[in-house]
């Protein structure tokens, strides 16, 4: 439900509230971006032209080019013959044009007046000066022969050439510019997906330890991983392409414009419907979007607990319930991605009737001046050539907005983890010599409100002494250690944790625990060598690797391996043992020469015979360090100088283990019960018994 709760709270979020922050991420590489927004513009206007190449085609060259039309307006008269191609015909009455000479008004004028006629004509290629003989209609085409027709249709022909070779170039001009914006904007949306995943795992590894108890691993995961690459498609399918489109759908409607005020105004009428299909589109999609999101992380989350736990399933055969739970999640993925294709589904085929219906309102209306001679042929298929370059990016407005929906609310999760707060660096004090003492002053915690964990404890452990944590399961032993390490904040007025008379949150926190080496239960070996996992991957010198090695006695691991250091270890390394691995941490402590030795039941889940080399690693451990030492065995911690037993949450007893048995208190009690049930076990061994 955590991950529920966070989705939900995530508010009405556009992008350009973080446009900024998003555009950090590519420093120092901003001309580029602004490289590939500019030749997205070049591209828009690229394709602009074409159309007008095809117009020109069909207008000048493929329709024959002259018409004949009627002189009996004078003031039409007198403007047709400013033109260079007009021929007036014996009487005067009438006169030969270029159509392409004749402007828009003077068009749809002589189509209104029925003054042009629908026949077309050539003008042969006669010498002499212009005369109306020279023209020929089409009508009367095939009549000529070849030769003579090739002849007449030789500037058509190379009219033709001509454009065609300037449309190949403005194509190859697309291809060559199209590929530079590509991997431009593929190089900056790979290069902010490093900045950005590099800034997470630096912020995750500063953030405080109770943040990683309320969000699970698979969470995190699906943020670093998959939430950063939504980002990448950002820069390459929208930012410089969303420029491109708007710059391509505002170059058209001002050619539409310039072509036919009219038509373009029918078509304008489409628009409200339009509108208002995409904002129902947002508005439907956003919150499947943000639901898609949850699922999914719940889905890698479970699967992360699942693949760590797999022993556990096995050995509970729990198999088929994890397989039920994993397919109720993936069931609800799959209703939800449908909910999301049913969207579309609707969405796509109604872009497409508003293509067809602007197709039809350009056939009908456009076919219609057409014949009246108001417009020409060309224009009319530019029309068609434009409408189909209009709604090409309302078609990809889908898959557009799909990214777009992503890429906010991925935006907005990933600022949502940058913005939260890091732990406290502190105020970068440290001792001139500091030599390990530790000081509880009372200390009172609590994980949750009303629910103390440590109530009013206060002890000190001495430099270069040694003090046992002992009690029952929940008595704050481990808290202790945690608060010691500062992987949780004491509230003001709850006490004070001293190191070397210097409270921690004045410590600079990285100075502070490089005074520690701690080592857990449940230790952690990472997938590599075995000498990185003593070393943490730091340069140490071999004399005090191998000083290590001997101390914690981990060098009888290295004699049974034949690649000794060097051997791989797997995830967690499981191919040694549990005390195999205990052996290795504190080779890993020793290594890290610190002042204070935490022990966290560090020999809790090995054998007595381990246990037993253990124990002689910790007198080299904790010669000359100050220690502090949980422990569930007391037998671990018979040589303590002081003993302190906690009980839900405070110090009840303290002192020695002679002085503590003396006493016959909870700790006489705890040891009495340890010792009988180790005679116990050890009867029962015995064959016979």
């Amino acid at each position: 439900m955590a991950i529920q709760r966070e989705e939900e709270r995530l508010g009405a979020f556009t992008l350009f509230r973080h446009f900024r922050r998003i555009m950090a991420y590519v420093r120092g590489q901003r001309w580029l971006l602004a490289l590939c927004i500019a030749g997205s513009m070049i591209l828009a206007g690229l394709e602009l032209a074409l159309p007008l190449i095809t117009r020109r085609a069909i207008d000048a060259y493929i329709l024959p080019p002259y018409q004949l039309v009627e002189l009996k307006d004078p003031v039409l008269a007198r403007q047709l013959a400013s033109l260079p191609s007009y021929t007036p015909e014996a009487g005067g009455r009438q006169a030969f044009v270029r159509s392409a000479d004749l402007t828009k008004a003077q068009r749809t004028e002589l189509g209104l007046r029925g003054l042009a006629s629908k026949e077309r004509y050539y003008r042969l290629p006669y010498a002499g000066r212009r005369h109306a003989s020279q023209f020929l209609s089409a009508s009367s085409l095939d009549r000529l022969p070849a030769p003579q027709r090739r002849r007449l249709l030789g500037p058509q022909r190379s009219g033709i050439i001509g454009l065609a070779f300037w449309y190949l170039v403005l194509l190859m001009a697309n291809f060559f510019l199209s590929y530079g914006v590509s991997v431009g904007l593929n190089r900056l949306g790979q290069r902010a997906v490093q900045r950005m995943r590099g800034q997470l795992f630096s912020h995750l590894h500063r953030l405080p330890i109770r943040y990683f108890d309320e969000n699970p691993v698979g969470r995190l995961v699906t943020r670093v991983n998959n939430d950063t690459a939504t980002l990448s498609e950002l820069f390459t399918e929208v930012v410089a392409t969303a420029v491109s489109d708007v710059a391509l759908f505002a170059g058209i409607l001002a050619v539409l414009l310039s072509l036919d005020v009219g038509l373009t105004e029918h078509l304008l009428l489409l628009a409200p419907p339009l509108v208002l299909l995409a904002l129902w589109f947002k508005a439907v999609s956003q919150k499947i979007y943000r639901e898609i999101r949850v699922q999914l992380a719940k889905i890698n989350t479970f699967l992360q607990e699942a693949v760590q736990g797999i022993t556990v399933l096995k050995s509970f055969t729990f198999e088929r319930k994890a397989f039920d739970r994993f397919n109720d999640l993936g069931v609800a993925y799959y209703k939800t991605q449908m909910r999301l294709i049913y969207i579309f589904a609707v969405f796509r085929p109604l872009i497409d009737a508003f293509a067809t219906s602007a197709v039809a309102i350009v056939v009908w209306t456009g076919g219609g001046q057409a014949l009246r001679q108001q417009i020409s042929i060309g224009t009319m298929v530019a029309f068609l050539l434009y409408l189909r370059m209009l709604f090409m990016p309302l078609q990809d407005l889908a898959e557009k907005f799909n990214i777009v929906q992503s890429s906010v609310v991925a935006s907005e999760r990933l600022f949502r983890i940058l913005d939260t707060a890091a732990e406290d660096p502190g105020l970068g004090r440290s001792p001139a010599r500091p030599c390990g003492s530790i000081q509880f002053e009372d200390v009172s915690f609590a994980y949750e409100e009303g629910q103390p964990v440590l109530d009013r404890v206060t002890f000190e452990v001495p430099c270069g002494k040694t003090v046992a944590l002992v009690g029952a399961t929940g008595s704050g032993k481990t808290t202790i250690t945690s608060l010691l390490l500062r992987f949780y904040e004491l509230q003001p007025g709850h006490g004070s944790i001293l190191v070397d008379s210097i409270p921690i949150q004045d410590w600079d926190v990285q100075e502070l625990r490089r005074q520690f080496a701690f080592v857990q239960q449940d230790l952690f070996l990472f997938a590599g060598s075995l000498q990185n996992n003593i070393t943490l991957f730091r340069e140490v010198p071999p004399e005090r690797l191998h000083a290590a090695l001997e101390a914690s006695r981990a060098q009888m691991i290295l004699d049974k391996l034949p690649d000794g250091l060097r051997h791989s270890l797997n995830e967690r390394g499981t191919t040694i043992s549990q005390g195999e691995r205990q052996l290795v941490s504190f080779a890993r402590a020793l290594v890290a020469d610190p002042r204070i030795l935490v022990l966290d039941e560090a020999t809790a889940s090995v054998d007595s015979q381990t246990e037993a080399l253990i124990q002689q690693a910790l007198k080299d451990l904790l010669k000359g360090r100050t220690a502090l030492v949980v422990a569930h065995r007391l037998s671990t911690v018979q040589d303590a100088d002081k003993i302190l037993v906690l009980k839900k949450g405070r110090i009840v007893e303290q002192g020695t283990h002679a002085e503590l048995l003396a006493t016959g208190g909870l700790y006489a009690h705890l040891y009495r019960t340890q010792l009988a049930g180790g005679r116990n076990l050890q009867q029962e061994a015995l064959p016979g018994a």
